[in-house]
């Protein structure tokens, strides 16, 4: 249950509102002055406050102060009676959420009540990760081992994290580099900030500038409510932009900007609203390239790439891959619940001569795989299920054409199937329980496919129908 304060001199709105959340499942106080806010706020902590922003004893911008200063983990609501930009403004400076012109529909608070708790929980997550970062820094999987490239990494987060300057970080897709990131906000005097990621890729085009300046209320189509946007929810801390080189370029000439000022323009503002935000960004594309392309603005370019840091990919250190199996299959003890407590040998070795394309990401994702699959804890090469021919084969039909869809589908079945009877040795009823179906319907599927005789072999798979015996 969330707690609410509603600070209003107005008593028929005081009590309207108070009913109003009340009967929503919030737990409710109300205060209608400076003086009985404080003594509430002394002894409880809430965690959203909805306040006029003029009182009898004060005016809105010493309470909102006030509040930041005794209760900074409660997020500020405005009410007020004056639409101006400039009372919106003053209400962002002074450090409230948002605002709410009077008069208003209930229902108009309930939603804006609502953003404001999702904002919190995104705050206290934020927190809940950086304290987790923090008490397992030493295992963050991606930065683990001792080859030169990753020894070398390590020494220059070391050595930039103390500094405020931007980096830049560059590397193939599952190297690790937004993880590069978090470790240097986390080394940095930004550390008690939020740590904000933000991938431009994922934005849609015309959405971007209002996603990392903000906008003003009515300012655009859709604009229902003001949004502070992620630089200024990164203020004091650290703005991660993703996939940097797919910003478009009007948006590119604009960040600037606020590199340059430390300032950002809302979207439908004549006003820049200070931010005080360390500027992390990452891409696996080839900016300089980018910039001779005319694709990327070239005076960005030297802004962004005051420090750039290369995230190496796992096949130029393959000497880590030890260390990181260890450290993710103790990760994956706990996040899957199951004691995987040995691997073979072979495991490691096999795993060492994969190419890996996918980088740690792959190899978290195949080791998960086979500590799910594997029996009496222990991950053996066979778990891995590393068919890479095979599967890139299940693509064409005999006549090396692309195979129709039904096709590929009964031939992923057959291996799939396979696969399951050689890691239970040929007993149908463990296959079954592994894929998920019942003993008959196993049964059925190997008749349809023709396995119905497939004898299970140790070390190769034989797929096609067998004449001897049914193995169960």
């Amino acid at each position: 249950m969330s707690d609410i304060l509603i600070i209003e001199d107005e008593p028929v709105l005081n009590e309207n509102l108070n009913q109003f959340l009340s009967s929503k499942g919030y737990q409710v106080d109300s205060a209608d002055s400076k003086a009985t806010a404080k003594a509430l706020l002394a002894e409880h902590l809430y965690d959203v406050i909805l306040s006029d922003m003029r009182l009898p004893d004060t005016n809105g911008t010493e309470l909102i102060e006030h509040i930041k200063e005794v209760a900074p983990s409660s997020i500020i609501l405005v009410m007020t009676a004056y639409s101006s930009l400039e009372t919106a403004l003053d209400v962002f400076h002074c450090g409230a959420h948002d605002y709410i012109i009077k008069p208003f529909p209930l229902q108009e608070i309930e939603h804006k009540v609502a953003n404001a708790l999702q904002y919190k929980q995104l705050l206290n997550e934020n927190a809940n990760l950086r304290n987790r970062l923090h008490q397992d820094s030493e295992n963050l999987e991606m930065l683990a081992g001792s080859s030169p490239q990753i020894c070398e990494l390590r020494r220059l987060i070391n050595k930039v994290a103390i500094t405020n300057t931007n980096v830049l970080i560059q590397g193939e897709s599952g190297t690790g580099k937004e993880l590069v990131a978090q470790s240097i906000h986390l080394k940095s005097q930004n550390a008690e900030g939020l740590f904000v990621p933000v991938n431009v890729a994922a934005i849609p085009d015309g959405l971007v500038e209002s996603y990392l300046f903000g906008h003003i209320k009515g300012s655009f189509t859709g604009a229902n409510q003001t949004r502070e946007g992620a630089f200024r929810m990164a203020s004091g801390g650290t703005l991660f932009l993703d996939e940097i080189g797919e910003m478009p370029l009007q948006i590119q000439s604009k960040l600037l900007r606020v590199l340059e000022d430390s300032q950002v323009y809302p979207v439908g503002s004549d006003s820049s609203v200070p931010v005080d935000t360390r500027i992390i960004c990452a891409t696996h594309r080839d900016l300089e390239k980018m910039v001779a392309d005319g694709e990327f603005r070239e005076d960005l370019w030297y802004r962004l790439n005051v420090v750039n840091l290369q995230t190496p990919p796992l096949r130029e250190r393959m000497e880590d891959i030890p260390a990181l199996v260890s450290l993710i299959l103790k990760r994956l003890k706990i996040e899957l619940k199951r004691p995987v407590m040995d691997i073979d040998n072979d495991v490691i070795h096999h795993l060492m001569n994969q190419p890996l394309k996918g980088n740690v990401r792959e190899l978290k994702n195949i080791l998960e795989r086979a500590a799910v699959l594997c029996d009496d804890n222990t991950i053996r090469v066979r778990d891995l299920a590393l068919q890479n021919s095979d599967l890139a084969n299940l693509q064409l039909d005999e006549s090396g054409s692309l195979a129709d869809l039904n096709t590929a589908v009964e031939k992923f079945k057959q291996q799939h199937i396979v696969a399951a009877l050689e890691s239970t040795e040929g007993c149908r009823e463990s296959a079954a329980r592994l894929l998920g179906l019942s003993t008959a319907t196993l049964y059925r599927q190997l008749d349809k496919l023709g396995l119905k005789g497939y004898v299970a072999h140790s070390s190769k798979s034989v797929v096609g129908p067998i004449p001897s015996g049914d193995k169960k």
